[in-house]
C-alpha cells in the first residue's frame, strides 16, 4: 500500500511512502518528528503555498483505511489549509474531519492547491487516477464554451502603444537572438516550431514562466480538436491548451488577422486553467500567417490551419499587451519560412512533372487546379524496346552501368519532347515515361491535346531514329521505343501526402494506353493509337494511318479498334504505302466477315516485311482451323499485359 503525494501541474514531481498499520505518517513541506518518535514522514518538495510545513497526519488501520487529520498550527503560524476533494477546482469542497480514506481515494491541500495525495494499492494505479482528474478538468472547461467571449477587439498593429523599454528589448531579440535561435539551421516543420516556441518562452515577460506551442486545429463532430506540433522541452507536464478558446476559432473561414486574447481577471467565466488558478494573466491564440493582406493561414501536411498558442503567468497586463505584436511577428516569420520552403519544394516536385512554361503558369494559379478531377485527356505511354534484355546480356558491372546511362539519356529525350509539346510527365518507369495532355485544364488551349500527344510521339521516334537497329529475327529495322496513345475522360490529379505527392492517372482510358504500348510489340510497329485518338486527329496534317484490327486487350471486357501511325522504315515503322494500307484494310474487312481465304489472299499481296500483315495472316489461319463462336464481330483477344 502506498501513499503518494503528486504535483498536479507536473506529475513527474512526487513523493511516495508506505503506510504501516498503526504507525503515523506525517505529511507536509518540512514535516517534523521528535527524537525516537515512531512516525514516518512524507515531504512535499515542490512549491505549493497551500501546503504547510506540518500539514496533516495519516494512520492506517486493520481494514487498510487511512484516518486523516490536520495537525495543530505551529507557534506563530496559521492553521493548515483544509483538505479538499480531489476534483476540478471549480467543484472542490472541504472534507469534513476526521477523514476516512479508502484505497483509490485522494484529496488535495486547499481549494486552489495543486498537490494531491493518493492512497493506492499499487503505484501503477497512479496514471489512471491522474488521467481521470485531467478529464474532469477538461469537462469543466468545456462547460463554459457557450458563455459569451467578452473579448475586446483591439488593433495590436499599433506599435506606438509599446513603451520604450519593450521596443528596445524586442529589437535586441530580433537582431541578436532570433537569427541564431530560429531562422537558421532548422531542418523541418517540427524543428522550426520547437525553436520558435523556445525562443518565445525565453523572450516573453512572466515571473512564473511562459508556455508557447504551435497547434493544428480541425473541426470534428465533438467540436474543435487540436494537435500540438512542437515537443516543448520546457512545457509543464500537465499543460493543455484551452478547448474553450480553441472552440472560438471560426474554422469554416479562418481569418489570418483574428487574434484572440483572454485575460483571466476579466474572463473567468470564459476561460479557466485550474492547475494554475489565477497565475495565468494572458492566454492568446494567433494564426500562423504572413502579415501581407492576401496571406492565408499556414496549413500542415493534413491541411489543418496552424495557430500559435501562448500562456503567460504573473506578467503585468501592460507587459503582455506590449508583446502581442512581437508574438504576431514571430508567427508571421514562421509562416513565411514554411511557405517559402513549401513553395520551393513544390517547384522542385513540379520540375519532375511539368515543363518550365507550365511551371511558370502554375506558379501564379491556384494549386487546387492540381487536385484530382475527371478530365478529357490524352495519355502517352512510351517504353524503350529491349532494355531489360540488354541488361540481362551485360557481362560486367561496367557494361550494366553504361547501359543504364544510355537508358537515362533515352528517357531524358522522351521527357524533353513531352515537355516541348506542353505535356505533363506523370510517371517514370525504369525504361520509359507516361505523358499526359489536357491537364491541368486551362480552357481552349487544351482542346487539341490528342494532336499534341501524336506530335510528341512523332518527335520522339524521329529523335531516336539514330538508335534504330536491324534485327535478324524480325528481318527488319526496329525502333528504339514503343508508344501507345489513348484519349478520353480519365481521373487525374495530385495524390499522396503534400511532402511526397505525385501525379496519378486512373481509369480505362489510361489502362488502354498502357496496353496499346504493349500490343505494339505484337505488331512490331512504333506507335499505336486508340480509335478515339485517331478520330480526333485523322483530318489534321498529312499523317497516314491504318486500322490494324478490333482487339480486346488483356483484362478488358470490351474490344477496341486500334490504329497504326504509319512511319518510315528507316525510323522503325512499317513504311507501308497508301495502296498497301488500303489493301490491308480490305483484308481486315474480309477477316471480320470470316472470309478467311479472301483475307489471306489479299494479305499475301503485301510485302513480306510488313509485320502487321504477317500478324493478321497468322490470326486468319488460326481462325480458319478454329472458327470463332456465333455473333463474333472480328475482335481478337490479346494476352499481352
Amino acid at each position: 500500500m502506498y501513499l503518494v503525494a503528486v504535483n498536479l501541474e507536473n506529475p513527474k514531481e512526487m513523493a511516495v511512502a508506505q503506510a504501516i498499520t498503526g504507525r503515523p505518517l506525517r505529511i507536509g513541506r518540512k514535516p517534523e518528528s521528535l527524537e525516537d518518535e515512531p512516525v514516518d514522514l512524507l515531504r512535499v518538495t515542490w512549491d505549493d503555498r497551500h501546503v504547510s510545513r506540518n500539514h496533516c497526519e495519516a494512520v492506517r488501520d486493520e481494514s487498510d483505511h487511512l484516518a486523516i487529520r490536520r495537525l495543530p498550527a505551529l507557534t506563530g503560524r496559521n492553521t493548515p489549509n483544509p483538505l479538499h476533494s480531489n476534483i476540478a477546482p471549480k467543484d472542490r469542497h472541504p472534507l469534513v474531519e476526521p477523514i476516512e480514506l479508502r484505497l483509490g481515494e485522494s484529496f488535495v491541500f486547499g481549494g486552489g492547491g495543486h498537490t494531491a495525495v493518493y492512497w493506492l494499492k499499487s503505484l501503477g494505479d497512479l496514471e489512471a487516477e491522474l488521467e481521470r482528474y485531467h478529464q474532469e478538468r477538461d469537462r469543466e472547461k468545456e462547460a463554459y464554451e457557450d458563455a459569451p467571449a467578452n473579448a475586446t477587439r483591439q488593433d495590436y498593429d499599433e506599435v506606438e502603444q509599446l513603451d520604450e523599454y519593450s521596443l528596445r528589448l524586442q529589437l535586441k531579440l530580433l537582431q541578436r537572438e532570433l537569427p541564431q535561435q530560429v531562422l537558421s539551421g532548422w531542418t523541418d516543420e517540427e524543428d522550426l516550431f520547437t525553436r520558435a516556441a523556445v525562443f518565445l518562452e525565453n523572450a516573453l515577460p512572466g515571473q512564473k514562466g511562459v508556455t508557447a506551442v504551435f497547434i493544428a486545429v480541425e473541426k470534428t463532430d465533438e467540436g474543435a480538436e487540436f494537435e500540438i506540433l512542437n515537443p516543448d522541452p520546457f512545457a509543464r507536464a500537465d499543460f493543455r491548451p484551452s478547448r474553450t478558446l480553441v472552440n472560438r476559432i471560426n474554422l469554416a473561414k479562418p481569418n489570418p488577422a483574428d487574434i484572440r486574447i483572454w485575460a483571466s481577471k476579466d474572463n473567468n467565466r470564459v476561460f479557466s486553467a485550474e492547475s494554475l488558478g489565477e497565475k495565468i494573466d494572458w492566454v492568446m491564440i494567433i494564426p500562423v500567417a504572413r502579415l501581407d493582406e492576401s496571406a492565408a493561414i499556414y496549413r500542415d501536411a493534413q491541411r489543418r490551419p496552424v495557430f500559435l498558442y501562448v500562456e503567460t503567468r504573473q506578467a503585468s497586463d501592460t507587459a503582455a499587451a506590449a508583446f502581442v505584436p512581437f508574438i504576431r511577428l514571430i508567427g508571421s516569420l514562421v509562416a513565411s519560412l514554411l511557405s517559402a520552403r513549401a513553395d520551393q519544394k513544390m517547384q522542385d516536385q513540379m520540375a519532375a512533372y511539368f515543363s518550365p512554361g507550365l511551371r511558370k503558369i502554375l506558379r501564379v494559379r491556384d494549386q487546387s487546379e492540381l487536385d484530382p478531377a475527371m478530365v478529357d485527356c490524352t495519355v502517352l505511354f512510351a517504353d524503350r524496346r529491349g532494355h531489360s534484355r540488354h541488361l540481362e546480356l551485360a557481362k560486367s558491372d561496367e557494361e550494366i552501368l553504361e547501359r543504364l546511362d544510355e537508358n537515362q539519356k533515352v528517357v531524358g529525350l522522351i521527357t524533353e519532347e513531352i515537355f516541348r509539346s506542353r505535356g505533363v510527365v506523370t510517371d517514370f518507369a525504369g525504361d520509359g515515361a507516361l505523358g499526359l495532355w489536357g491537364w491541368p485544364d486551362f480552357g481552349d488551349e487544351n482542346k487539341d491535346h490528342a494532336l499534341l500527344a501524336v506530335e510528341a510521339a512523332e518527335a520522339i521516334i524521329r529523335r531516336l531514329s539514330n538508335r534504330v537497329q536491324f534485327e535478324e529475327e524480325q528481318n527488319r529495322h526496329m525502333a528504339a521505343v514503343r508508344i501507345g496513345i489513348s484519349t478520353g475522360r480519365i481521373a487525374v490529379g495530385k495524390t499522396g501526402p503534400s511532402q511526397q505527392w505525385h501525379i496519378s492517372v486512373f481509369g480505362s482510358v489510361a489502362n488502354l494506353g498502357a496496353r496499346l504500348e504493349r500490343i505494339a510489340k505484337e505488331f512490331r510497329v512504333p506507335v499505336l493509337l486508340s480509335d478515339e485518338t485517331y478520330r480526333r486527329i485523322k483530318d489534321t496534317g498529312s499523317r497516314r494511318f491504318r486500322q490494324l484490327c478490333l482487339i480486346r486487350p488483356a483484362g478488358f471486357a470490351e474490344s477496341y479498334p486500334i490504329h497504326e501511325l504509319v512511319l518510315p522504315r528507316e525510323m522503325g515503322g512499317s513504311g507501308v504505302s497508301d495502296d498497301d494500307a488500303r489493301t490491308y484494310e480490305r483484308a481486315l474487312n474480309q477477316f471480320n466477315h470470316e472470309e478467311w481465304d479472301d483475307a489471306i489472299d489479299l494479305l499475301d499481296t503485301l510485302t513480306e516485311d510488313d509485320p502487321a500483315a504477317a500478324w493478321l495472316k497468322g490470326r486468319a489461319l488460326w481462325f480458319k482451323k478454329n472458327p470463332p463462336p456465333p455473333g463474333w464481330a472480328g475482335e481478337i483477344q490479346s494476352l499481352t499485359k
